[in-house]
């Protein structure tokens, strides 16, 4: 395990690492999270990431790398056949960067964990994603937030969603979906089974999101934590959500409404 975030090393600091990592064939756990290593900096890492096949973690949220990050780092990713946790998160890497790296994500089969939160990725990159997502069978944690993808782009993910019936957390905070994403989502959620921590956050649903979504988290007898904040559901909205509230503090879990 070698961990290095936040350690502002940057591009040169990146590049500089490569000869190290080259020696650390049976390295399972790599953090470089927060070090601004851009773009320029994940080039230099590509060749070594590569041969990196026992990884199991890879950590570069926080790095800036963008579109052209995702891009050079896709193919490193595809060699990658052990890994089980992915962050990628706050890399502003767009729906390009997004449609770059799906080809590899659909092939990374036993991914548990992917962050790609707060990415920009918007309603093209959401779509982009639903044919990676259909073939992560072993996910089980997804977080999507802070990633305005809208009501279309939650419309987008919804079928996926409804098939990754193992997944136990997902995050959709920040995401501006509406009442109408609340809606197409809940079908979805219906056939989750096994989640236990779901976060819609911040998403303006509304009282009619919240009346749309209660049905169906009444039925999601996993269901421990559930954040709703920032929604500004009213009284209707709570009033509909009261029924999954009390089950879910039956259950010892945690509810977040606002």
């Amino acid at each position: 395990e070698l961990v290095l975030g936040e350690n502002q090393i940057g591009e040169k600091g990146a590049a500089a690492l490569v000869p190290v990592l080259g020696k650390m064939t049976q390295l399972q756990t790599l953090d470089l999270q927060c070090n601004k290593i851009g773009a320029e900096g994940t080039v230099a890492l590509v060749p070594v990431l590569g041969k990196m096949t026992q990884l199991q973690t890879l950590t570069l949220g926080y790095n800036q790398i963008g579109a052209d990050g995702a891009a050079a780092l896709a193919p490193a990713l595809g060699r990658m056949t052990q890994l089980q946790r992915l962050g990628l998160r706050s890399n502003q890497i767009g729906a390009e960067g997004t449609v770059a790296l799906v080809p590899v994500l659909g092939k990374m089969t036993q991914l548990q964990t992917l962050d790609l939160g707060a990415n920009e990725i918007g309603e093209k990159g959401a779509a982009a994603l639903v044919p990676a997502l259909g073939m992560m069978t072993q996910l089980q944690e997804l977080d999507l937030g802070n990633n305005k993808i809208g009501a279309e782009g939650a419309a987008a993910l919804a079928p996926a969603l409804g098939r990754m019936t193992q997944l136990q957390a997902l995050t959709l905070g920040y995401n501006q979906i509406g009442a109408d994403g609340a809606a197409a989502l809940a079908p979805a959620l219906g056939r989750m089974t096994q989640l236990q921590r779901l976060g819609l956050w911040g998403n303006q649903i509304g009282a009619v999101g919240a009346v749309a979504l209660a049905p169906v988290l009444g039925k999601m007898t996993q269901l421990k934590i559930l954040d709703l904040e920032g929604n500004k559901i009213g009284d209707q909205g709570a009033a509909a959500l009261g029924p999954v509230l009390r089950a879910i503090w039956g259950r010892g879990g945690g509810c977040f409404i606002e």
